[in-house]
């Protein structure tokens, strides 16, 4: 496989987390301290593959007000920036962290609207680099003006070019991508349950949902149950990756960092418990840091330990 990851990111986002212990609505408050940080699930995805060594590029719409500070911190983090510049202001999401109640509020702003051109642009760019990569990770939900088939039209695009693609997203453009089978998926169990319109709740459950999507022709499937770790269906049998304990920071990001460190062991052929175990491992680091997609491999590395392997 070629080296290098391609994330497409169609609405990326800045950041701001904030602590603010006790937060109650309708008071004020002064915050107890704040973070920046560029994201959005598919910039996440490249924050982690880079600080895990994994070469990586990053693509979708970046909005000419704002854009710069994205840009700027792709290349701090040695990420390549091919992004397409479109009129508008980069969305903004603000987190606040109640530490002393273990609570967190998130409010997203929608972000710019595409034009048809920006669209046509992009796939343009998209198609040239796909013959770079030998993998790229379709994540994030979709920007206004776009289409609802826009991602299934991105995921046959990877596949008439034999790059694998990874697919998470939600809403409408969720079950249309899904009809072009994308070679992975990693749905949560809330996810899983609408995608299939039932209960998933047991392990048994969850092993007949894999199954399913299966079937329905996706190579590789996922389910994520937060503290219960990630599951997996190979060979006829279910393995379960548990995560270590930690000290629980932030969540945002989590899902993307899990893709991330299951993605940058999967291109070098590693075995499915050992991509899933560091997986597991790269959503941990993520939740024990502030900002999302802020790993250090050495982090990685001692959560990777204390990963369980049920199988």
């Amino acid at each position: 496989m070629k080296p290098c990851v391609l994330t497409v990111t169609l609405n990326p986002v800045i950041d701001k987390a904030v602590i603010v212990p006790d937060f109650k609505v309708g008071r004020d408050f002064r915050e107890e301290s704040m973070s920046v940080s560029a994201g959005g699930k598919g910039i996440n995805v490249s924050q982690v593959l880079s600080h895990i060594g994994v070469k990586n590029i990053a693509t979708g719409f970046l909005g000419v007000i704002g854009g710069s500070y994205i840009k700027d911190e792709l290349a701090k983090q040695k990420i390549e920036n091919a992004f397409i510049m479109i009129d508008g202001i980069v969305r903004t999401s603000l987190t606040i962290i109640d530490t002393k109640n273990s609570k967190l509020t998130r409010i997203l702003e929608r972000g710019p609207k595409v034009k048809l051109s920006d669209i046509n642009k992009f796939k343009g760019k998209y198609s040239a680099l796909l013959n770079r990569v030998s993998v790229v990770v379709l994540s994030g939900r979709s920007i206004p003006g776009a289409y609802n088939s826009l991602y299934a039209q991105l995921i046959r695009m990877a596949k008439q070019k034999k790059v694998l693609t990874v697919f998470d997203t939600s809403g409408e453009p969720f079950p249309r991508g899904l009809k072009e089978k994308p070679f992975m998926i990693k749905p949560n169990v809330d996810e899983a349950e609408e995608l299939l319109g039932r209960r998933i709740r047991s392990k048994k459950e969850i092993c007949v949902a894999l199954k399913e999507f299966k079937e329905r022709g996706i190579e590789l499937a996922v389910i994520t149950d937060g503290s219960r770790g990630a599951y997996l269906y190979d060979k006829d049998r279910l393995i379960q990756a548990t995560p270590p304990k930690i000290n629980r920071k932030n969540p945002v990001g989590c899902g993307d960092a899990f893709i991330a460190g299951f993605v940058g062991l999967y291109i070098k052929n590693r075995p499915l418990e050992e991509c899933v175990s560091w997986a597991v491992a790269c959503g941990a680091a993520n939740a024990s840091s502030i900002d999302p997609g802020e790993v250090s491999k050495q982090t990685v590395l001692e959560c990777f330990k204390q990963v369980k392997i049920n199988s």
